[in-house]
């Protein structure tokens, strides 16, 4: 970590800041440490170059969570040209492509590999905080250590230790469905706009998904409790499987007989993800599969969301027609709204099980 993230940082205990304790520093970045508490004295190590900043205890359905992105995103932790595409199509409204970026701090909500903080970075932003749960911040922190814009921190989203407010965009791509209280953790994610800023997500639809609901959700209840190197080699054979219909009939009816192509089953998504390589529909098939929680929510939840935090303006868009992406570029409420309405957790009678 760089020092100045200190200004960023707050105990997600008392809301004191914190005062960085050195042991080891190669040039202005600190590889191991003590973060210490102003107010309450708790203590967070840097180890390795990232804050760990985790509650003593996390609720057992996150551990796991963690546990199994943490291992995926390690497993298939290398950065592709194609994540700047995808990225794009995931957030690109007609209002925002790279150049919405440039000079603006930014975090990505749940970061994972670093991809798409690498990416913010690189399209010119002013300082990225890349936050996720698991140990894929190794990952991330050696896939951006490079980019001196970027941070990454290794924490618990429903104890985030980040000051309201204070970021001017703010994106979550794939992360709130997989939460024990999505409604709870966008709120959360909300939170840390700055009043006129903006937000995306990115969420699993409900709409068009009822066989992976019914038929691949009973799958994952075994699957996500496998060792990730058994799932790893067992989904291999789907994998090719999948990669070899998107080759030789997806791809080829879609381009020659396009009448045919446009009844293909999954049609949209398919042809999406046809553009990447075995490794990555690999990833693809071990990341759907070893998710202990998966929401699946409708148009209608989403919007919900926005409006019942006081967000009335909101851009949604049906993405591959299997989820929705969502934005919202002027967002005007003031942070003790915001933080209220973080700690209403979210009505598990209008979410759907995974």
């Amino acid at each position: 970590m760089r020092a100045r993230l200190l200004d960023f940082l707050c105990c997600p205990g008392c809301r004191a800041p914190f005062r960085l304790e050195e042991q080891a520093r190669e040039d202005d970045e600190i590889l191991e440490g003590e973060l210490v508490c102003t107010g309450c004295a708790a203590k967070y190590p840097v180890t390795g170059g990232v804050p760990r900043i985790l509650p003593a205890q996390m609720r057992k359905d996150t551990e796991q969570s963690a546990l199994n992105f943490g291992g995926s995103w390690e497993r298939f932790g290398s950065l592709k040209e194609a994540y700047r595409n995808q990225f794009l199509d995931w957030i690109r409204f007609h209002s925002l492509d790279e150049e919405f970026f440039r000079g603006k701090v930014i975090l990505d909500f749940g970061c994972g590999k670093g991809r798409h903080s690498y990416l913010a970075s690189r399209f010119g932003a002013k300082e990225v905080i890349g936050i996720d749960v698991s140990s894929a911040v190794d990952v991330a922190y050696r896939n951006t250590r490079h980019l001196r814009s970027v941070h990454i921190i290794q924490t618990d989203i429903y104890a985030l230790p980040l000051r309201s407010a204070s970021f001017d965009y703010v994106f979550s791509i794939g992360v709130l469905h997989h939460l024990p209280f999505p409604e709870q953790g966008f709120r959360i994610t909300l939170s840390m706009v700055r009043p006129g800023g903006s937000i995306s997500i990115w969420v699993y639809g409900r709409e068009n998904n009822g066989w992976i609901i019914y038929f691949i959700n009973p799958i994952r209840m075994l699957t996500s409790r496998m060792p990730l190197t058994l799932l790893y080699w067992l989904s291999v054979p789907l994998a090719l499987f999948l990669h070899a219909l998107l080759q030789l009939v997806y791809q080829p009816v879609d381009d020659l007989l396009p009448r045919l192509g446009k009844h293909l089953f999954y049609r949209d998504y398919l042809l999406y993800i046809s553009q990447f390589n075995f490794n990555e529909i690999h990833h693809i098939i071990v990341d759907h599969l070893t998710a202990p929680i998966a929401y699946y929510l409708r148009r209608d939840e989403v919007e919900g969301w926005f409006h019942r935090a006081g967000v009335r303006q909101v851009l949604l868009r049906w993405h591959n027609a299997n989820s929705w992406s969502a934005l919202c570029t002027d967002v005007q409420l003031s942070p003790e709204q915001l933080l209220h309405s973080a700690e209403i957790q979210a009505d598990s009678k209008n979410q759907l099980p995974a």
